[in-house]
């Protein structure tokens, strides 16, 4: 289903301006200015609205363990193409998967490391305080004053595991948004980017 009411220009800049001001600070969220949607069940707002800002008819892309309506949708208004995980500029999948994609997906090359994927995590919260069930996040790289606490739930572990073991070879690794609804139900998100080290704990 085509989103008529999402602006391509107006929309799409204030979501990518949330998007790099998360990157460039890793662990802030950041609330999506929020579009009505009809996405998927599979797909959260927030997954929807970063696709919409970065996918383009020159992006591929891929959505791991969802159904065919999740691509159908995201190729309907993003015009990007999907593509296997190896080749895929884009990779869209749930925190609490299984890490194996993780291992498939694009690091990027020693002399092109910006060719790399995206990885776009569907998270079930995110806070700057204790969740339960969750994990803490300890985040310190560039953007990070010292270190900053994240605590997340629906993250898996393995997930952070196999994200480490693909980062550890900067400049190559893999960029990664976390996507959520905070406490009001709208659209978040915060970012890992390859720079950052993220040690964590269960509580």
């Amino acid at each position: 289903m085509r989103e008529i009411r999402y602006d391509e220009v107006f929309d799409a800049q204030k979501h990518f301006r949330s998007l790099l001001d998360s990157m460039a600070r890793p662990g802030r969220i950041n609330v999506l200015d929020a579009v009505p949607l009809h996405a998927p069940p599979g797909l959260n707002a927030a997954s929807a609205l970063i696709a919409f800002a970065l996918l383009d008819a020159d992006s591929t892309f891929e959505v791991i363990d969802m159904t065919s309506g999740e691509t159908e949708y995201l190729a309907a208004n993003t015009s990007a193409s999907r593509a296997d995980t190896a080749h895929a500029n884009f990779v869209f999948a749930r925190g609490s998967e299984t890490a194996d994609f993780l291992e498939e997906a694009d690091g990027g090359t020693p002399a092109w490391p910006d060719t790399s994927a995206t990885v776009v995590l569907q998270i079930g919260s995110a806070s700057p305080e204790a969740l339960p069930s969750g994990l803490r996040l300890t985040l310190e790289g560039p953007g990070i004053d010292g270190a900053r606490t994240l605590h997340v739930a629906g993250l898996s572990e393995n997930v952070l595991l196999a994200l480490q073991a693909r980062n550890a070879e900067f400049p190559m690794g893999l960029d990664t948004v976390l996507t959520f609804s905070d406490d009001a139900g709208n659209p978040a998100l915060a970012c890992l980017p390859r720079t950052t080290r993220v040690t964590w704990q269960r509580y």
